[in-house]
């Protein structure tokens, strides 16, 4: 399934030493994952997200109140396979894993099905990918981009694409025929409550229902759910996974985790099928 990120020639990470039949080689770190972004394709130092968000989204997903997206990610996709044929296993796939927990919330709920599922996934920061691969040890995680992935053409099941940006082109490339593609961004009233504590003029989120390229839509919707904040730890835990924490000084932050007793979570789903050639 993987690919050197250098000559695209077929590696394993599962060898010592990891090394294609070029000579370009990558070291495992000791957390698990293996770093595939070449140094000369980094546009920064450190890209990606920080410890500190990335540190924030892991415990927010520990509270699970993001639970009915997990459920119904894992409803579409449950569905679509249904009636697979075949002996090999469901390769599932994350671009933008982050640390790994909506990869994870899915692969096991299709292994509770009865789903022969392998999980893999990539993000661009190494701190998120070590975080993935420290908790969800069955998983294969590595560092690399979204635009470039470290994938063979037509390896993959599934892909998913959470919040996270990327490529067509490469979802195109890395998906057997007929793959499916689950993409995840914020619907209209997505934490407008929040983002009304930050601007005197929030704006909503609108609905992108651009087609793709090589894919055909099989599915689109909505999920909106509100999410209670239980304790200002909560809605801490919440407010810190945005982008809005890192910007705003601490005592407007202090104001608004008191103020905030609940927001509205608010998601759009798609699921795309790859076309045949």
């Amino acid at each position: 399934m993987w690919q050197c990120p250098l000559c695209n020639a077929p590696i394993s990470l599962t060898t010592t030493p990891i090394k294609c039949h070029n000579g370009h080689s990558f070291d495992k770190a000791k957390a698990g994952y293996v770093n595939l972004l070449p140094v000369q394709f980094k546009k920064s130092k450190s890209p990606g997200d920080d410890k500190a968000m990335v540190r924030a989204r892991r415990e927010f997903h520990n509270l699970n109140a993001y639970k009915p997206l997990k459920d119904k990610m894992l409803r579409l996709i449950s569905d679509a396979v249904k009636n697979r044929i075949s002996d090999s296993p469901l390769h599932v796939y994350d671009a933008g894993c982050g640390e790994g927990s909506y990869l994870s919330a899915l692969c096991e709920g299709l292994e509770n099905e009865k789903v022969n599922v392998k999980g893999a996934g990539s993000d661009i920061s190494k701190i998120a990918v070590e975080l993935a691969a420290k908790a969800f040890k069955s998983h294969e995680f590595v560092v690399a981009s979204s635009f470039e992935l470290p994938v063979a053409n037509n390896a993959l099941d599934v892909m998913l694409q959470v919040f996270a940006p990327g490529s067509n082109d490469e979802y195109n490339r890395v998906l057997k025929t007929n793959g499916l593609l689950l993409t995840v961004n914020p619907a209209p009233e997505h934490l407008f409550e929040l983002k009304a504590k930050v601007y005197d003029a929030p704006r909503k989120h609108t609905l992108d229902d651009t087609p793709r390229d090589g894919f055909e839509l099989v599915q689109s919707e909505t999920l909106t759910f509100p999410i209670p904040f239980k304790s200002e730890e909560h809605a801490l835990a919440l407010i810190k996974m945005t982008p809005f924490y890192w910007k705003l000084p601490p005592g407007r932050i202090d104001d608004m985790v008191k103020a905030l007793k609940s927001v509205t979570a608010d998601f759009h789903l798609q699921l795309w099928k790859k076309c045949g050639e």
